[in-house]
């Protein structure tokens, strides 16, 4: 493969090798429009700087984690699991928050390639199949591995630790429409959302096993806590559920407050159920059956898939894991 040099990148962007130097070292010393400019044609192109490239001969014994928030405790508790489980390995962590951003992404990675990481562990912003970040051509250049965690992408170079959505959502619609509910309304995540999409179908499987005349509801809310609440609030104005299913925990988070704004009365107006434990469901009161993953063991096998293959430099020989999901009454 040919060697992209600041030649190339300036006879792509019409301007100067110098400008192409001070825009990709010194950005400060080159007009905004111009800099953005030539850095989105190097990225594009796979450019990779010389120091760069020769820093990853040797190891760093630092890998980077990326993931799109720290705030939902599924995250929070992902990460604490990598980074105990990276440092008993000998391992440090460069720690990332995408803030659910491309371009935050995006630098994240870059970053992480300047302080010469062994490897990435990434939960990505999105899993669409159109989202395709180029960032992940260039760590496959620099043979940096990748393990995606949680968020399924097709990329190369790379394999995943993911949860067994589908079963999940399966075990849960086992166990509420075993209660023979009337009306139950289901918050799901965004429409291109794989994960949102496989727990639908195993709710659905379920819901089709008993062939119940349970009146079934579904709306979408993006993973967020406030669009769910917002969206719940709307539909209760005119529904009355008897049970709602949260398909995260941040979901489950928004219906509570929704359903409590409307003056019902958890666990008896409204049942509740969830994939994801909801930790602070004490705090409404009630006990919500839920699916628990052990994030633990989910943090523990990201790690070990990456430090084998840094260690033994296979990097396209690694395989997914799939984890499965209990229910917790």
């Amino acid at each position: 493969m040919k060697k992209i040099k600041l030649a190339d990148i300036a006879k792509v962007a019409n301007v100067s090798s110098i400008t192409v130097s001070r825009a990709l070292s010194t950005p400060e010393k080159v007009k905004p429009a111009t800099c953005e400019k030539i850095q989105k044609i190097a990225q594009e192109m796979g450019y990779i700087p010389n120091l760069m490239a020769k820093g990853l001969k040797s190891k760093s014994k630092t890998i980077g984690v990326i993931v799109p928030t720290i705030i939902n405790p599924f995250f929070a508790s992902a990460v604490k699991s990598i980074i105990r489980s990276a440092n008993k390995a000998g391992y440090n962590c460069l720690l990332f928050s995408s803030d659910e951003s491309q371009n935050i992404e995006q630098n994240a990675v870059n970053t992480l390639i300047s302080y010469n990481i062994d490897g990435v562990i990434i939960a990505v912003i999105s899993e669409d199949e159109h989202y395709t970040p180029s960032y992940f051509s260039v760590l496959k250049k620099l043979e940096v591995p990748v393990v995606l965690l949680d968020r399924h992408i097709d990329a190369p170079h790379v394999c995943g630790v993911y949860l067994d959505n589908v079963d999940s959502g399966y075990k849960l619609g086992k166990e509420v429409i075993s209660n023979n509910f009337q009306r139950i309304l289901i918050v799901s995540g965004s429409a291109n959302s794989k994960v949102a999409n496989a727990r639908l179908a195993g709710l659905k499987m379920a819901a089709e096993e008993v062939n119940s005349n349970t009146s079934i509801d579904i709306i979408k809310a993006d993973f967020n806590t406030e669009l769910a609440k917002n969206l719940v609030q709307t539909y209760l104005e005119q529904h009355k559920p008897d049970a709602i299913i949260g398909l995260n925990n941040q979901i489950t988070l928004g219906a509570l407050e929704a359903s409590v704004e409307h003056d019902y009365q958890l666990g008896v107006d409204i049942h509740f159920y969830s994939i994801d434990e909801i930790k602070t469901a004490k705090n409404f009161g009630i006990s919500i059956p839920c699916i628990r993953h052990d994030v633990e063991d989910f943090g523990y096998h990201a790690v070990t898939q990456l430090i084998r293959a840094i260690e033994s430099e296979k990097c396209d020989k690694l395989s997914d894991i799939i984890i499965r999901g209990a229910v917790i009454k």
